[in-house]
């Protein structure tokens, strides 16, 4: 019975001296350890390689060209003429107006952006069905053209909005009227 007092006193102190050891070596500092202060994670605050300069150049191009840019707030609505891009009537794009949809695109790539929205609408020419069915084309061709040019945007809504919501009295059909137009609206995500 001794001997059994005696090895596990033995036994107990050689656990303390372990237990000791272990938890005095966990307390030294590693050779990577930061304190937690100097932990915190940084969020973006805007494109890598964008300027405030760029976009306003941007902007003054673009009214040159009979595109308006509006900007209230961090929400910005890009409305581009129809005949600017369409030929009158039809959902094809000309060939000519890619260099356009190229320059907006390089504008949306200045932003940070969660959602795209692509809004087509038209003059009243015909018959409100042909008016919604084509801008509905028209706006979904804009969209996958933004889309296949890599626009760094989770998602792309696309609306066909017939004639509704004109900005002038009707005063002409077809694609010449200010009616007749694609708006492109986002809002500028802060992170």
């Amino acid at each position: 019975m001794r001997f059994w007092r005696v090895t596990s006193k033995a036994f107990l102190t050689g656990q303390a001296v372990l237990f000791g050891v272990l938890l005095l070596s966990s307390c030294q500092r590693g050779g990577n350890y930061q304190p937690l202060e100097e932990d915190v994670y940084r969020l973006p605050k805007k494109v890598a390689g964008t300027s405030d300069y760029a976009v306003i150049t941007m902007q003054k191009n673009f009214n040159k060209r009979g595109v308006k840019v509006i900007t209230i707030g961090s929400d910005y609505l890009v409305s581009i003429p129809s005949a600017a891009l369409f030929a009158d009537q039809s959902p094809r794009i000309r060939w000519e107006s890619y260099a356009l949809l190229n320059q907006v695109v390089l504008f949306l790539k200045q932003f940070r952006k969660v959602g795209v929205n692509v809004t087509s609408y038209s003059s009243q020419y015909v018959s409100s069905r042909r008016e919604q069915a084509l801008t509905l084309a028209r706006a979904r061709v804009v969209a996958n053209y933004l889309w296949s040019q890599g626009i760094d945007s989770r998602f792309i809504f696309t609306e066909g909005a017939g004639s509704d919501k004109p900005v002038v009295s009707f005063y002409q059909g077809g694609d010449k009227s200010p009616n007749s137009r694609i708006e492109i609206t986002f809002r500028d995500a802060i992170v």
